[in-house]
């Protein structure tokens, strides 16, 4: 994203609010441009395409819901956030803002302080939208190149996109003692408790622990240097089960006595949340077995031997070979091929004990680590192993089709050696690798 400061498009007929909201805004680093009626807020809005556009209702030429209507309809322009300013307290004028396509509406005579919060709070959730949309982007690619069940992931990924265009905003004001003193809530669902049991309770009695220390911290932390606070939690919500939140905090006021107030504003973000999840897990897995890839592989069995040689513990290292690999492709073709590394994959799983880690290495090459094994009981393991693989059987339309593996098996030297290294370790299977196909292959072979 760019570091060019925000460009805000005023628009007011009253040169008095003009020059007191750009003052505000010049003072925070924001780029402003002005407007004095209808027409002119339109020209400036399609020809400057603002970050984000403060719209007076009443207005020459042009009132300020049908220049916010007619901005919405244009695709160029339709994602930038609206925040109507009017002296229209009425409840229908401020549905009508929001119908119209506004994001706020602020009250006049307006506090400079909640303008400022609005603003940035705003500004804030553009900036993420776009970035959540070049993610989104960016993900759809690599999705395009995965399995069926990775185009799952896809799926969700665009049920996250709507969810996120259509999200309410939860907003609540509380005290420096973390009670609430205001629930802004248009869709009470996503909250811990119904607005009127909110009110004048305290965070501590009505959320979880771990969250509401979270939230306090954050509270303090932004009374004391005034900085906005962006923190994510999780707790659970009256439309059953939890739900993650990211919430933003900015100071309301902070008077003489010493009292304060912050605004909290709060969004769901729990399908994004699994969603990365999701996109971290798939990072580390190969895609066509399920089990680790090379690279999460080695940055595992790099800490492992790192714990090991800290605590001079045992590790071993197996790297095994299906023999004569090329020749089944050849014979019964690639798909019966992936068929036979997958079958190999769940059954080293069902084999190893759920603190080795296994990896494929390339090909038809898998590597296992064995976290407190000693080379003795690892060679047990492994020609365990080897013979259970001996005994697969994969179903072919003509029969049944049998392999084997040749292993190769490395451990930590005894005195544990500052020397001895996940490299050292491949090289060390790797040569007893070699030894076992030398050897006739379908052994297991020690360095």
């Amino acid at each position: 994203m760019s570091n060019k400061p925000a460009t805000i498009l005023i628009a007011d007929d009253t040169l008095e609010n003009v020059t007191l909201l750009s003052r505000i805004l010049n003072m925070n680093g924001y780029q402003v441009i002005t407007a004095r009626d209808g027409s002119e807020t339109l020209d400036l809005v399609f020809n400057n395409l603002p970050d984000l556009v403060l719209l007076d209702v009443k207005m020459p030429v042009m009132d300020g819901f049908e220049v916010c209507a007619r901005i919405k309809e244009d695709e160029s322009c339709r994602e930038i956030p609206i925040i109507f300013i009017s002296a229209l307290d009425d409840p229908e004028d401020k549905v009508r803002a929001f119908r119209a396509g506004g994001v706020d509406y602020i009250i006049k005579p307006f506090d400079y302080e909640e303008v400022q919060a609005r603003v940035e709070t705003h500004l804030i959730l553009r900036r993420l939208r776009l970035q959540l949309e070049q993610a989104n982007r960016e993900l759809a690619v690599r999705v395009e190149e995965l399995t069926e069940s990775q185009r799952q992931l896809a799926d969700r990924e665009r049920r996250l996109s709507a969810f996120v265009s259509a999200l309410p905003n939860l907003s609540f004001v509380l005290d420096d003692d973390g009670r609430y003193l205001e629930v802004l809530a248009s869709e009470t669902s996503f909250l811990v408790a119904q607005p009127r049991d909110l009110i004048g309770r305290l965070m501590e009695e009505v959320m979880p622990p771990k969250a509401a220390a979270l939230i306090m911290d954050a509270i303090h932390h932004t009374i004391e240097t005034g900085n906005i606070q962006v923190i994510e939690y999780k707790i659970p919500v009256l439309a059953g089960g939890e739900r993650w939140f990211e919430g933003r905090i900015a100071l309301m006021e902070k008077n003489e006595r010493g009292h304060s107030k912050v605004v909290l504003i709060a969004t769901e973000i729990s399908e994004r949340v699994q969603l990365y999840q999701e996109v971290q897990r798939l990072a580390n897995l190969d895609v066509l077995t399920g089990c680790y890839n090379r690279r999460h592989f080695m940055t595992l069995a790099s800490q492992e031997i790192q714990r090991a040689m800290r605590y001079k513990r045992p590790l071993s290292f197996l790297m095994m070979d299906i023999d004569h690999f090329k020749g089944v492709n050849d014979q019964h073709g690639h798909q019966i091929g992936d068929q036979l590394l997958c079958s190999l994959v769940v059954l080293c799983q069902k084999q190893l004990r759920t603190v080795d880690i296994l990896g494929r290495y390339g090909g038809e090459e898998f590597v296992v680590l064995m976290p407190e094994t000693a080379a003795e009981g690892a060679l047990k393991a492994s020609e365990r192993l080897r013979a259970k693989i001996e005994k697969m059987k994969i179903n072919l339309p003509a029969g049944k089709l049998s392999v084997t593996v040749s292993m190769g098996l490395a451990s930590l030297a005894r005195g544990f050696d500052e020397r001895e290294t996940l490299d050292s370790l491949i090289k060390s299977a790797d040569r007893a690798l070699y030894a076992a196909k030398a050897a006739g292959r379908n052994c297991v072979r020690t360095f």
